[in-house]
């Protein structure tokens, strides 16, 4: 299995962007699953998912949703995730 892409990297957890990235990362990373194979199972690109883990693209309610459901939770459960690792400092491997 390849290494999660982006797993390893320190986050900032500063705009709502940020701290919903920062969430789609560590939850891609604790399945052990690389940015192609989550991209592929959600329909997007892996350009577009490696975006929305740097907190740089604009994610949509229907992303969100898609997202969360994909990790088996409600919108609401991912974001009390995302809020709780952005009070905690990144990991650095």
């Amino acid at each position: 299995m390849t290494k999660p892409i982006g797993a390893d990297v320190k986050r900032k957890s500063k705009t709502p962007n940020e701290v919903f990235g920062r969430a789609v990362t560590e939850m891609r990373a604790a399945k052990q699953l690389s940015q192609v194979t989550l991209a592929e199972a959600l329909g997007y690109s892996t350009f577009y998912l490696g975006r929305i883990e740097r907190g740089k693209a604009n994610v949509t309610c229907d992303v969100m949703a898609a997202i969360s459901t994909y990790f088996n939770m409600s919108i609401g459960q991912f974001w009390t995730y995302a809020e709780k690792l952005a009070r905690k400092p990144s990991r650095k491997k």
